[in-house]
């Protein structure tokens, strides 16, 4: 049965939906476990982001995983000048997805078939089912965590850059003293300028984190996996579909770098600007088909990290009681003792 409702309302019904489920105790115990668990990851595997912005910007001695060690004995402790912004947008976006995801994971279960009629224009929806839902949500959100988290990604790749650009004399003075400053006097056509191919990279990581992650989820609760081995299969589960995920979406990883690393110098008018289309012509061009998936072992192990540390930490946290603690607020205030997302 078709209805007509403005685009406005369905919006609301959906925000308030999510904001119930928010209210949850264990909901939120899960918002902020996800945000500090993101951001310490981002912590350890730093150096491997500073050595994958190397890689995919082209630098002839940082050009390969192995050159890591090699990396962070040039840098020293200069690697982690741009952390912060990686860890504040690990932390936004660990915190938000949660509010984001059952926003959109509401949307698009709301009604079997809408008919949004704004003036003379209608669009015409229908229901995602429920197996396809995770993705179609996380995809949703994955964009717009994307394009929130441009700026600072862009920032921090001018960083991971200007302490080479320093030593081989191609630029006399940092051009930004920390992220903070960065983020302040950059121009927002610099801060967005690779704003694209981010935006894709994002929303398919996230389409495919949340589905396999749900689908994973479900077989451990029916009961199929030994309870012993729980553990280690989610732990390993959930840094498998990270490192599934980042292979899929890497060559608009790689186009993003490509971009990034030439950001500075296109906002001054030293290198021509870049569509994202004529950022992936230029990377093909000069490098082949398989240029788009160079760097691709240093983003995996970076990916691997993370999601490990991530994987592991969520583990604990349930096996130390946090999220027990948690169960029994939720419980107390007649919400489910589970976890839905």
């Amino acid at each position: 049965m078709e209805r007509e409702k403005s685009l406005w309302y369905i919006c609301r019904e959906a925000a308030w939906s999510a904001s119930q489920s928010m209210e949850d105790p264990l909901v939120q115990q899960q918002a902020a476990e996800g945000a500090i668990l993101r951001a310490k990851a981002a912590f350890v595997a730093y150096p491997l982001d500073v050595l994958k912005t190397q890689v995919q910007s082209g630098h002839p001695r940082y050009n390969r995983l192995t050159r890591l060690p090699c990396l962070v004995k040039d840098y020293k402790l200069k690697i982690f000048r741009g952390y912060p912004g990686v860890g504040a947008n690990s932390f936004l976006m660990g915190a938000l997805m949660f509010g984001g995801y059952r926003f959109f994971d509401n949307f698009w279960a709301l009604y079997q078939a809408w008919t949004f009629k704004e003036s003379v224009l209608q669009i015409h929806l229908h229901q995602v089912p429920d197996y396809w839902r995770p993705a179609v949500a996380g995809g949703s959100i994955g964009a717009l965590c994307g394009l929130a988290a441009t700026p600072l990604e862009q920032v921090k790749t001018i960083m991971a850059l200007q302490e080479t650009w320093l030593k081989e004399r191609k630029i006399t003075k940092r051009i930004y003293g920390s992220v903070l400053q960065g983020a302040w006097k950059a121009p927002l056509s610099l801060k967005f300028y690779a704003a694209t191919p981010l935006v894709i990279r994002t929303a398919l990581f996230d389409s495919q984190l949340f589905f396999y992650n749900s689908r994973l989820r479900e077989w451990l609760h029916s009961g199929a996996c030994p309870e012993n081995l729980q553990f280690l299969v989610s732990t390993l589960g959930f840094m498998l579909a990270g490192l599934v995920g980042a292979t899929v979406n890497y060559p608009f990883d790689r186009v993003k770098g490509h971009m990034m690393g030439r950001a500075f110098q296109a906002s001054i008018g030293e290198k021509p600007k870049e569509s994202t289309y004529g950022a992936f012509a230029s990377v093909v061009r000069r490098h082949g088909w398989a240029g788009l998936f160079h760097g691709l072992p240093t983003r995996s192990v970076l990916h691997a990290v993370v999601w490990c540390v991530v994987g592991a930490g969520r583990e604990l946290c349930e096996r130390g009681g946090l999220r027990e603690r948690a169960k029994e607020k939720s419980a107390a205030l007649g919400r489910s003792r589970t976890l839905s997302a």
